[in-house]
Parts: C-alpha cells; structure tokens; sequence
C-alpha cells in the first residue's frame, strides 16, 4: 500500500493539517476514505509529494510542522 499525502485545512483557519491515507484500492493514486487517524478525507486536498527514494519521509519537508502526530506515528512504527 500506497501512502497518499493528504492535506486537511479546517474551515475559517489558515492553519493546514498534513495527515496520511492509503490509496485508493479501485483508483490507484487517489486516497482511500479515511485517513490512518480515522479522519474522512472527501474535503481535504491531495498533495502530489511522493518520496524520491526509500527512507524519506512520507510528507513534504515544507510542512514538517504541520504533520498529524497520530498519522506520523502510525506510518513511522511500520517503516
């Protein structure tokens, strides 16, 4: 499975949330329906970031501080 970057930017906030997601099983590419800390991801927005090589990190270095713990933590303990 995929990790699909997706980004969660809460009504009436400039604050951006960047949670994980597998993809799609029926559209390769596109998330799955949930994020991996439960969330629905129909209103967020897909990142296009995908890793260069093997070791980096699932989500865009530019917002490392805007990363869901919960997701982080989730797709770390089975890197």
């Amino acid at each position: 499975m995929g990790i699909v970057v997706v980004v969660e930017q809460p009504e009436d906030s400039v604050i951006l949330v960047v949670h994980a997601t597998g993809s799609d099983p029926d559209v390769p590419g596109d998330p799955a329906a949930v994020t991996i800390c439960g969330l629905d991801t129909a209103g967020m927005a897909v990142d296009p970031w995908r890793p260069a090589a093997p070791g980096q990190r699932w989500y865009p270095p530019d917002l490392t501080h805007h990363v869901c713990p919960r997701c982080d933590r989730a797709v770390r303990s089975v890197g």
